[in-house]
């Protein structure tokens, strides 16, 4: 390389690793542990993900809300956690635990209920050899308390943990209850009209029967 060229590239090289000098570093991402000290975050690759069957849909939705078909007082709710380990690693054991709101009582899944017969207990149950990629999915029943209020609150809570993913995931649904029964519509002039046609045919029809 030319002389007079050397100069220039030294003199650009030197300017740009004095601005990197000065740009600021990126700073760790860090988290505090159960005694309040800062400590490196570990990866989310651990999830949960929790569900609830539609009252009226058959369907597993995210959340029940104000503008969906309520549950009522009494009836039974039916949750489904998806646990799913997006790591390149096996989680083993894994711990799930599902916090139950005051509205309700566990029926029946897998693990140890907190407060038999009673509500707003915790269902804790393990899984073991959560393989790398593998997703397992675990449905649990309620029953909705009989004396609870209209209400659009009731958030039920899970969260899933293992020994190398000690804070672990967790994740909440929501439902709505209501004490008034939904109504049926009610037929009207105008319906009753549309139906006139078809109950002249269907009389019809029975006269031909008779008279043969």
């Amino acid at each position: 390389m030319n002389t007079k060229h050397i100069v220039p590239a030294l003199f650009f090289v030197s300017l740009i690793t004095y601005r990197l000098s000065l740009a600021p570093k990126a700073l760790a991402q860090s988290c505090t542990n159960q005694y309040g000290a800062s400590v490196a975050c570990q990866p989310v690759d651990l999830t949960v993900n929790k569900q609830v069957k539609h009252p009226t849909g058959g369907v597993f939705v995210e959340n029940i809300v104000a503008s969906d078909t309520p549950y009522s007082p009494g009836s039974e709710v039916l949750y489904r956690l998806v646990i799913r380990n997006a790591s390149g690693e096996t989680h083993n054991p894994v711990t799930v635990t599902d916090q139950l709101p005051p509205e309700h009582t566990f029926v029946s899944g897998p693990g140890t209920y907190s407060t038999p017969g009673k509500p707003g207990g915790n269902l804790t149950f393990t899984l073991e050899n959560v393989i790398a990629g593998e997703t397992r999915t675990v449905e649990v029943l309620v029953k909705v308390e009989p004396k609870t209020p209209t209400k659009c609150d009731i958030v039920n809570t899970a969260k899933v943990t293992s020994p190398a993913r000690p804070n672990g995931d967790s994740d909440t649904v929501n439902i709505c209850v209501s004490t008034v029964a939904p109504t049926l519509p009610v037929a009207g002039f105008d319906d009753l009209l549309l139906i006139l046609p078809f109950v002249g045919t269907a009389i019809g029809g029975l006269a031909l029967l008779k008279k043969k």
